[in-house]
C-alpha cells in the first residue's frame, strides 16, 4: 500500500480507514500501531530505514527498492492479478483501494503495450504546460436509475464547486461529466479528455459513493474517498461531501504539481512551472527558500506580466516577510493596495480576498477582515486557509469560541496541510482565551511538535501554563522558547492584533514573569 503511493508515504488515518475501517477509531488506530512495531524490524535492517514512521504518517523510501509496477518495461511483462488472492472481510474501503489499483495497472499496462503513452513515474515530469487541468468522469454501472441519478447529480455539482478554483481549469463538464462504459479505461477516458487528472466517481455497494483522483496518462490513484449516501441525504450532507473533496483535489493536485518541477532546472520551466516551484520553497518557510521564491516569482512576473495568479502568489509572500519581520502599519497599507490590483484583476479568485482579510485583521479592522473572509469562503467553500484565518480573526476580535469552529474546519479540510502548525498555534489562542488553560498546553504542544520554532506556539504554551499556576512548567517551557529565539523580547508581542488591547499587556507580563528565571 505504501509502494502503490506516488510519493511512497500514505498518512495513518488513511491506511487505517482502508485496513481497519470497521472498526472503532481507538481500536484501528491500537492495529496500525501493533502492525508497525512488527514490521519495522523486519525490514529495517540497514540504514537509511527503509520504513519512515511519525506521529502523522507511515512511508516506504522509494529509493531503495524497485516497484515493478511503476517500471513501463516491467508492468508489460506483468501478469496475473495485482495483490492476487488477498481480502480482508468487511473492508469495504480496502476493496475500493484494491480495485482501483488493479484498474490502475491494467490501464498503464495498455499504454506501455500500445506505445500511445509514455508511462512511468518520472513520464509526468517533463510536462511543459506547467497549469493542470482536470476532467470530471461517471462510471457506468448496473444500477436504480434513481441511484445512478444521484451520483451524476454529486458529480456535476462537483464540476461547478472545481471550477472556484481558479488555478485548475476543468475541461469537459459543461455538457456534464464523461461516462466511463464498462471496459473502457481512466487513461482512455483521460486520453479523450486531454487533461492531467481526473475525478471520477462510481457507486459501491449501492448505499456509497467512492470519488477518486488519478493521474490521467498512467491511471496512476493519488486520492481517494468513500461517503455513504443511505436512502436519503440532506442537502448539508451533499454540501459537506462537496467541500470536503474538493479541499482533498486541490491540496493532492497542488503538491503534485510542486514534486513534478521540485528537482528541475529554473530554467527549463514556464511562468507557470516557476509558480510551482516558488509555492515549494514558501512552504518551507525558511529564510533561503523565501529568498529563492522571491526571485522564482520575479522571474514568472517578467514572463507573464500583469497575471493575476502571480501578482497574488508574490503578494503572499511578501506579506510574511511583514509578519515575520514586525513591520509597521504603513508597509501593510502599501501591500494592501498591491492585493487589491491583483483583487481587481480577477475578483473571483477567493485568495485575493482572503489576503485582503488577513491585511485588515494585522490593521486592526476586524470587521472589515471577517467580511472579506466569509466573502473568499463564499467564492470558494474549500479554501482551508480562509477558515483558518477567519478563525484567528474571531479570536483577536474576542469571540474566541466562534475562531474553535473555524480553525477545526479547517484542519478537517487540509489536515496534512504543512502550515497546520499555525492552526493548532489558533487552538492554543482559542482556548487560552476561554480559560480552558490545560486545552491549550496541549494545542500548543501540537503546534510545536509540527514546528518546533514557532515562537507563538511557546508563548501561549507559556502563558497557558502560567496562568494555571505550572510555574515550573512554565519556566521549562521558557528555557524552551529562549533555544529558539534567545534575544525574545515580550514587548513584540504588542504587535498582536488584539481588539481588546489588555490581551497584549496580559500576555506580555506572563512572559516576562516566566522569563525573568531563566535569565536572572
Amino acid at each position: 500500500m505504501l509502494a502503490t503511493s506516488r510519493s511512497g508515504e500514505r498518512s495513518r488515518r488513511w491506511l487505517q480507514e482502508r485496513l481497519w475501517g470497521s472498526r472503532e477509531r481507538t481500536n484501528s488506530q491500537a492495529s496500525l500501531r501493533r502492525e508497525l512495531s512488527n514490521l519495522r524490524p523486519l525490514v529495517n535492517i540497514g540504514d537509511p530505514p527503509l520504513l519512515i514512521v511519525n506521529h502523522e504518517a507511515v512511508a516506504l523510501d522509494l529509493k531503495q527498492v524497485v516497484v515493478d509496477i511503476r517500471d513501463p518495461d516491467q508492468v508489460v511483462q506483468l501478469r496475473g492479478e495485482f495483490l492476487e488472492g488477498i481480502d480482508i472481510a468487511w473492508e469495504e474501503s480496502f476493496e475500493d483501494w484494491l480495485r482501483e489499483e488493479r484498474q490502475a495497472i491494467a490501464a498503464a499496462r495498455e499504454a506501455a503495450e500500445t506505445g500511445a503513452l509514455p508511462v512511468g513515474p518520472r513520464d509526468d515530469q517533463t510536462s511543459s504546460s506547467g497549469r493542470p487541468t482536470i476532467g470530471i468522469v461517471v462510471h457506468q454501472q448496473e444500477l436504480p436509475a434513481q441511484q445512478m441519478e444521484r451520483i451524476d447529480d454529486i458529480a456535476g455539482k462537483l464540476a461547478e464547486r472545481i471550477t472556484r478554483l481558479r488555478w485548475l481549469p476543468l475541461i469537459g463538464a459543461s455538457a456534464g461529466p464523461v461516462q466511463i462504459q464498462a471496459g473502457d479505461t481512466l487513461v482512455r477516458a483521460g486520453r479523450r479528455l486531454g487533461v492531467e487528472y481526473l475525478l471520477h466517481c462510481r457507486s459501491s455497494f449501492g448505499r456509497s459513493i467512492v470519488i477518486a483522483l488519478s493521474e490521467a496518462r498512467s491511471g496512476r490513484m493519488l486520492w481517494s474517498n468513500r461517503e455513504e449516501l443511505g436512502d436519503a441525504v440532506s442537502p448539508v450532507e451533499i454540501d459537506r461531501i462537496l467541500t470536503d473533496v474538493v479541499a482533498a483535489v486541490s491540496m493532492q493536485v497542488a503538491t503534485d504539481q510542486e514534486e513534478r518541477v521540485r528537482d528541475r532546472s529554473i530554467h527549463d520551466l514556464n511562468a507557470d512551472e516557476l509558480l510551482w516551484r516558488a509555492r515549494w520553497h514558501m512552504r518551507r518557510l525558511t529564510v533561503a527558500d523565501l529568498q529563492i521564491a522571491d526571485n522564482l516569482l520575479d522571474m514568472a512576473a517578467q514572463a507573464r506580466p500583469g497575471s493575476a495568479e502571480i501578482l497574488i502568489e508574490k503578494a503572499y509572500a511578501e506579506a510574511w516577510k511583514l509578519w515575520a519581520d514586525g513591520e509597521p502599519l504603513t508597509s501593510i497599507e502599501t501591500l494592501r493596495s498591491q492585493v487589491m490590483l491583483a483583487r481587481d484583476t480577477d475578483p473571483y479568485d477567493a485568495r485575493a480576498w482572503l489576503l485582503l482579510g488577513i491585511l485588515d485583521t494585522w490593521l486592526g479592522r476586524h470587521d472589515s477582515a471577517a467580511a472579506l473572509m466569509q466573502e473568499a469562503i463564499t467564492l470558494n467553500p474549500s479554501l482551508s486557509s480562509a477558515y483558518a484565518h477567519l478563525g484567528s480573526c474571531y479570536s483577536l476580535s474576542g469571540c474566541p469560541e466562534d475562531g474553535l469552529a473555524m480553525v477545526r474546519t479547517a484542519l478537517r479540510l487540509n489536515p496534512l496541510d504543512a502550515q497546520n502548525f499555525h492552526q493548532f498555534g489558533e487552538l492554543a489562542l482559542a482556548t487560552l482565551m476561554l480559560g480552558h488553560h490545560d486545552r491549550s498546553v496541549i494545542e500548543a504542544d501540537n503546534a510545536l511538535a509540527r514546528r518546533p520554532g514557532y515562537v507563538y506556539g511557546h508563548v501561549f504554551k507559556i502563558s497557558a501554563l502560567w496562568m494555571m499556576g505550572e510555574h515550573a512548567r512554565a519556566r521549562e517551557a521558557s528555557a524552551a522558547l529562549l533555544q529558539v529565539r534567545p534575544n525574545f523580547d515580550p514587548a513584540t508581542l504588542e504587535w498582536l492584533p488584539f481588539k481588546d488591547r489588555s490581551w497584549n499587556r496580559r500576555l506580555r507580563d506572563t512572559l516576562t514573569d516566566a522569563l525573568q528565571f531563566q535569565r536572572a
